[in-house]
């Protein structure tokens, strides 16, 4: 599901004649360790922008490289939100229409792959598939991207755990976890696979009371992985026992973010005050229907 926080991405003409990257992040959206990182681990921060925009210009073999990317996000970093995906979609859209041209969505979606996998190593693509087409969709590999059309969106919140952390480094040890526990690994998968099907079906029935026992179990199953983490399962448990209909740990883990399923907007602010409470920073996101644009 994407949600209403944004990357902008303005494009001009470079003073070098080359491809420049400037991006204003403000501090608290940054986690600890950035914030006491050194000047060469901001410049990594910004090589992901740099290869969108290359990418880009030689998909539309433009010679010239003088472009000039100012990236404003106010999406979280390393939290399990998408930054990443979001602004480099978000560059790649802005600089081919900088050149005139105006790409369509499957082309920005493999354009961003490589980005991306600089950045997490070998990421599924769920992260630009759903920033780039926008609304709710059902993602099982780059070729399989599903629009869910929904008559009413599931009211829910996000809230930061204020532990950020590095979604490549996660998902490698996950992978190793995996090889040493193939089994048990395949049956958590399989029924997470289970559990996308039957969430398309309670969203599509307005069933929040299913919809939130699915995200419970899926917290679960994540849990049991290894990806969530004491601070993330006491937000989780925080917020069921602030009313939530359901609570989950989004993105890799490891730190991050959590999402709280609400029946009414009573409930919302509850599970808010609770989170707050327990140190949390909350969001109260909504719908994006639009994607990159």
């Amino acid at each position: 599901m994407a949600v209403n926080l944004y990357s902008k991405i303005d494009v001009r003409p470079s003073q070098s004649g080359e491809i420049e990257v400037t991006a204003d992040i403000p501090l608290h959206l940054v986690g600890d360790a950035d914030k006491r990182s050194s000047a060469t681990k901001n410049q990594e921060l910004l090589e992901p922008l740099r290869l969108a925009a290359t990418a880009t210009l030689d998909h539309l073999a433009s010679k010239k490289r003088n472009v000039h990317v100012d990236a404003n996000c106010e999406i979280p970093i390393g939290a399990g939100l998408g930054s990443s995906a979001s602004t480099t979609v978000a560059t790649i859209s802005a600089v081919a229409k900088s050149r005139g041209t105006r790409l369509d969505r499957r082309e920005i979606f493999k354009l961003a792959f490589i980005p991306e996998n600089y950045l997490h190593g070998h990421p599924s693509g769920v992260d630009q598939a759903t920033c780039t087409y926008g609304g709710i969709i059902q993602f099982r590999k780059p070729s399989k991207i599903k629009a869910i059309k929904v008559k009413r969106p599931p009211m829910i919140l996000v809230c930061d755990s204020g532990v950020h952390r590095s979604t490549k480094a996660l998902v490698g040890s996950v992978v190793k976890r995996s090889r040493k526990q193939t089994d048990r690994f395949q049956t958590h998968l399989e029924e997470i696979t289970t559990l996308s099907n039957a969430v398309v079906k309670a969203l599509k029935d307005e069933d929040d009371n299913e919809l939130g026992g699915l995200m419970n179990r899926n917290h679960e199953l994540l849990r049991q992985i290894g990806v969530s983490t004491p601070r993330l399962d006491r937000l989780v448990a925080g917020a069921r026992k602030a009313g939530a209909l359901g609570a989950k740990l989004t993105g890799a883990g490891g730190g991050g973010c959590i999402i709280a399923l609400c029946a009414d907007k009573r409930i919302q602010s509850s599970v808010a005050r609770e989170l707050r409470r327990d140190g949390g920073t909350i969001y109260n996101v909504s719908l994006d229907k639009r994607g990159v644009y």
